[in-house]
């Protein structure tokens, strides 16, 4: 699977804020991903089962917050002061090398028992529906 895009920009995110030290770590263990937390693989780190504890799970990581989502900004949770200026980065790709890697990330979700084929996804990423 390609590292490009949002796990590269996590690594060069965690990198900034902590003065370049490296940190072995899986990078989902250092830099959470929100929608992920849901999925109930068994690598993943954080084990939620609402999206209440994934806001208090948000809350309760120390400042900066930095997660990783694929959520529209509308779903992405916010502080609960209107005081705090939250960041966003926001990573784009090429609409090819996007349909390609998040073809073979479907074949890691658990609960997709039986993936699409390639073309039966294409059409739905085509048009909008995947």
């Amino acid at each position: 699977m390609s590292v490009l895009g949002t796990t590269w920009t996590q690594e060069i995110v965690w990198q900034v804020l902590h003065d370049g030290r490296i940190d072995y770590r899986r990078i989902d263990v250092r830099i959470p991903w929100i929608e992920g937390m849901l999925y109930p693989y068994k690598e993943n780190p954080y084990k939620v089962s609402t999206v209440d504890m994934i806001e208090k799970m948000f809350e309760s990581f120390p400042s900066p917050h930095v997660f990783k989502s694929h959520l529209r900004y509308q779903l992405i949770p916010k502080a609960p002061d209107k005081t705090s200026k939250p960041h966003y980065i926001y990573v784009l790709r090429n609409p090819k090398d996007t349909a390609v890697s998040f073809y073979h990330h479907y074949h890691f979700i658990p609960a997709l028992k039986d993936p699409p084929s390639w073309e039966t996804f294409f059409d739905q990423f085509i048009q909008g529906e995947g």
